[in-house]
């Protein structure tokens, strides 16, 4: 992960996209349900996750997908539940000049169990997950948002057992 976090800022951005600003392009924080139970019984514990993330203005040879971004993130339990670490691309589509709707695909670590399920915590399987998010947000200022968000991960039945783990939230942004 640290290693990642020193190198990121060179796989994000090229010598062109460093004169727009530099590599970083927005940062994040928020709350999160950790384990909701709007979509279930919640396995986990009830405290909540605390969101952290990290942009990076997207390089130019991914122009091609529509131009994503790169994201480093965390979302940290406040309690006995599971942590996790992701990357991956974020798209963002603008419904008014205020309005947007983002989407998000990669992969997540995460320190849960993977061999038994226990009264706080799931069995998710496998360490490595795939991570996804959707959100859809409202810009404040031109460099400041808010956005509803939800955040899952899971092994796309590639491990076995495979519950999954959905967080939901608030996030704040700040983009430079």
């Amino acid at each position: 992960m640290v290693t990642f976090v020193l190198c990121a800022p060179a796989f994000a951005a090229d010598e062109g996209e460093a004169g727009k600003g530099g590599f970083i392009n927005e940062i994040r924080m928020g709350l999160y349900d950790h384990n909701t139970d709007l979509m279930g019984s919640r396995h986990e514990t009830s405290k909540p996750d605390v969101n952290l993330e990290v942009l990076f203005n997207g390089p130019s040879w991914l122009q091609w997908m529509a131009e994503p971004r790169i994201h480093l993130g965390t979302n940290l339990n406040t309690g006995s539940g599971t942590s996790s670490a992701y990357t991956g691309l974020v798209w963002d589509f603008n419904l008014t000049d205020s309005l947007f709707i983002e989407g998000s695909f990669g992969a997540a670590i995460h320190d849960g169990k993977t061999d038994r399920e226990t009264p706080n915590n799931l069995d998710l399987g496998c360490r490595v997950l795939f991570h996804e998010n959707a959100s859809i947000g409202y810009r404040i200022t031109p460099n400041t948002s808010v956005m509803v968000s939800v955040d899952h991960m899971s092994s796309a039945a590639l491990c076995n057992p495979n519950p999954g783990l959905t967080d939901v939230g608030v996030r704040l942004g700040y983009s430079f």
